[in-house]
């Protein structure tokens, strides 16, 4: 499943992030322009406050029936979901790009790349288990032949970051040999 993401930003900020998120995978970024009159067909949007108007634009894409999370690079603004102080690091984007039920307990608590894009992983699954051996491909680019635990730490430290009780987890849960996110589904999809 491909995550649509609409980016306000210089050209060379929007380069930049779309190199991050090529190397992810499953996304696909717009510029404004790009998205012509139906930025409300995205998932997320990320607008620069150093490019744009970025207050001013997160209040026209509410407007419009946009109902996924802003994340303004910048200063807050009431209409956005987050906002990043320059210079961010890109699982700080990844992590403020994640719907509500995946925001930790501890707001103080940073994820780490590898963290970020393990749930960026899971969240373009959409609620569907992703296997083990996806996740090691998809985030470490190991191919089926090689054996690690590594996954399975940083699941670990992941859910200590996202997890009420990480002995308990409801979020994050490990099913049929993969993990997948709970509840995704009805709450925090677009139509």
């Amino acid at each position: 499943m491909v995550r649509r993401l609409l980016i306000a930003a210089s050209p060379g900020l929007f380069a930049s992030l779309a190199q991050q998120f090529s190397a992810l995978g499953g996304h696909d970024l717009r510029t404004l322009a790009e998205a012509g009159a139906s930025p409300a067909e995205a998932d997320a949007a990320v607008l620069d406050g150093a490019f744009c108007d970025a207050p001013t634009l997160a209040r026209a894409l509410r407007d419009a029936g946009f109902a996924g999370p802003i994340v303004i690079i910048g200063d807050a603004a009431p209409d956005a979901d987050a906002a990043l102080a320059r210079p961010f690091r890109f699982a700080d984007l990844l992590a403020a790009l994640a719907p509500a039920p995946l925001e930790t307990p501890d707001r103080g608590a940073r994820l780490t790349e590898k963290e970020a894009a393990i749930l960026d992983r899971l969240i373009r699954a959409r609620g569907a288990i992703v296997t083990k051996a996806e996740l090691l491909a998809d985030v470490w680019g190991y191919g089926p032949s090689v054996s690690t635990r590594t996954l399975e730490t940083h699941i670990h430290r992941l859910r200590k970051k996202v997890e009420t009780d990480p002995r308990r987890p409801q979020k994050l849960l490990t099913e049929d040999g993969g993990y997948r996110i709970e509840k995704w589904k009805a709450a925090n999809l677009p139509p």
